[in-house]
């Protein structure tokens, strides 16, 4: 089954009635916030009430999507995915296109926000873009390249 990325204002609004629960006695009294709600959504070990951040655990259950889409190659989702967003195979190398579908929009995004967390398994750096992938410690990518260094066949990190 696939997740979806729920829209910052539904987010906000589930948040909201969260809280007006957690504090109010009843409907119509006005509450008295005597925690923000980043401090809610701590750990009780940490001084918190442990509620969970809906956008954070919204984006968690993307990121397995993404994960599944890596390892899990012989699925009909992935098959249909990649043959219209990555035909290369790579989740975080897709291409964009005018309309893409909700499904795609939600997993690219949750792709987006994880990308920069992955490391990369080199092999024989056939997969690996210079210019375009984080291919070293602290994201570095062909931005930090200089380009007289470089010959212009050399794309990938095999070319080096």
């Amino acid at each position: 089954f696939l997740v979806f990325l729920a829209p910052k204002g539904i987010i906000e609004e589930i948040h909201t009635k969260m809280s007006r629960m957690w504090w109010n006695n009843n409907d119509k009294a006005c509450g008295w916030a005597m925690m923000a709600w980043e401090k809610m959504c701590y750990p009780k070990g940490m001084g918190g009430i442990g509620f969970r951040d809906l956008q954070l655990f919204n984006l968690a259950l993307l990121g397995r999507q993404v994960w599944k889409l890596m390892t899990h190659m012989d699925t009909l989702c992935f098959k249909v995915l990649s043959a219209k967003y990555f035909p290369n195979g790579d989740v975080f190398s897709y291409r964009q296109v005018d309309k893409a579908s909700f499904t795609w929009s939600s997993i690219a995004a949750a792709a987006e926000a994880f990308k920069d967390g992955f490391g990369w398994q080199v092999g024989n750096g056939d997969m690996i873009n210079i210019w375009a992938d984080n291919w070293g410690m602290e994201g570095l990518n062909g931005d930090a390249i200089r380009e007289e260094c470089l010959n212009p066949n050399e794309m990938r990190v095999k070319d080096l």
